[in-house]
Order: structure tokens, then C-alpha cells, then sequence
């Protein structure tokens, strides 16, 4: 499990932070979901770290072990296999000699255009907020989010694994967007339920 974090300060927001209902703060952290929700579905379609860096390219050899997966599903050389650009820009293994037991055609999963840490879509979909009590993350003047992924290689793509040449790409975080639009959703809850709407 890997986790990321963000304080939101209540100082100056309401007089007394203590007092503020916990039906207010279960406002806050339902609408607080949507937004990590949304941010972590931007980064990955945008490719980028939440300070908002462009991640590492796919490496060549990752692209060409892409290549040699497709092949071997076509049956191997012997199938003697072109690799072919689809239109939309894929790129697909047809075997001119087929061989039993093998496809005829394999799409190759991984290219230049492939979006970087979604091949399966498991740790895109992954990132959940964890912290939804009141107690768990309410201090005396702040309320603290936290959220994560319990995909056992979340890590490794998080922080990177010189062992396996694999660069850091940080997808756990909070973009300055995402946090001022967190601040602002708080600052409306708070406003509405001390001017005594529920």
C-alpha cells in the first residue's frame, strides 16, 4: 500500500474548527472523491506527475519486448511475421505462414503511442480516497485527505526501480488545481452550513 496526503487548513475559514458538524465533513470528503477522482483520470490521460512534469517515455527496449510478445503469439519467426501500422496507429503482427495452434494476427499492446502506466487499466482505476472518517483525519485545525493503491507494483512505478531500470513516474499526488478546487469545495460547505443550510 501506497499513499499520498494533503492538508487542508480551517484556520480563517471558521471560527472555531472544532465545531464544525460532521455532516460537513461528510460533504466535504464525498465531493473531495469527484475531484482526486478526476485529477488522478487527468494525469493519466495527460501522462504527467502531479506538479505536472511529463512522465518518462516507454523505453526502447520495453517497445521492442512488445513487439517480440506479439510475434511469439503468432507463432514466432517461423509464422514469418510483418509488423504492420493499423490507421489508428497501432501497430499489429500478421503471420504470412500460419502456424497451428497459433493466431493469425496479434495487436503489439505497447507503442510510442501507448499511454504511459495504463496497460491494463488496473492502476489507473486503483487510486481510491481511504480516509472518509471525520476522526481518522481531523486534527484541531485542519482536515486531512488520504488516499492510495493497494496494486503491489504501485510503488515501483510511484518512486521507480533502478534494479529494473524502471524511472520514477509519480501518479500519486495532488495537482495545484486539485487542491485549490478541494479548498474552494470546503470554504462553500463551511459557508453554507454556518449560514444554517444542511
Amino acid at each position: 500500500m501506497i499513499t499520498a496526503s494533503v492538508d487542508l487548513q480551517l484556520t480563517g475559514l471558521i471560527a472555531n474548527p472544532q465545531r464544525l458538524s460532521s455532516s460537513a465533513v461528510a460533504e466535504f470528503f464525498r465531493r473531495a472523491r469527484v475531484v482526486l477522482a478526476q485529477d488522478h483520470a487527468e494525469r493519466f490521460e495527460r501522462s504527467v506527475a502531479p506538479d505536472g512534469s511529463p512522465w518518462q517515455p516507454l523505453s526502447p527496449r520495453t517497445l521492442r519486448k512488445s513487439v517480440q510478445q506479439a510475434i511469439r503469439k503468432v507463432g514466432g519467426r517461423a509464422a514469418r511475421p510483418v509488423v504492420r501500422r493499423t490507421r489508428t496507429g497501432g501497430l499489429m503482427v500478421r503471420a504470412l505462414s500460419p502456424q497451428a495452434g497459433f493466431q493469425r494476427t496479434a495487436t503489439v499492446r505497447r507503442t510510442k503511442q501507448s499511454k504511459i502506466l495504463v496497460d491494463t487499466g488496473r492502476l489507473k482505476q486503483s487510486v481510491v480516497v481511504l480516509a472518509a472518517s471525520a476522526d481518522a483525519v481531523r486534527t484541531h485545525d485542519q482536515l486531512t485527505l488520504v488516499w492510495g493503491t493497494r496494486v503491489p507494483y504501485a510503488r515501483q512505478h510511484q518512486q521507480g526501480d533502478p534494479s529494473r531500470n524502471l524511472p520514477a513516474r509519480p501518479f500519486l499526488g495532488v495537482s495545484k488545481q486539485a487542491e485549490q478546487r478541494l479548498q474552494a469545495e470546503l470554504q462553500r460547505i463551511i459557508a453554507r452550513y454556518a449560514s444554517g443550510g444542511a
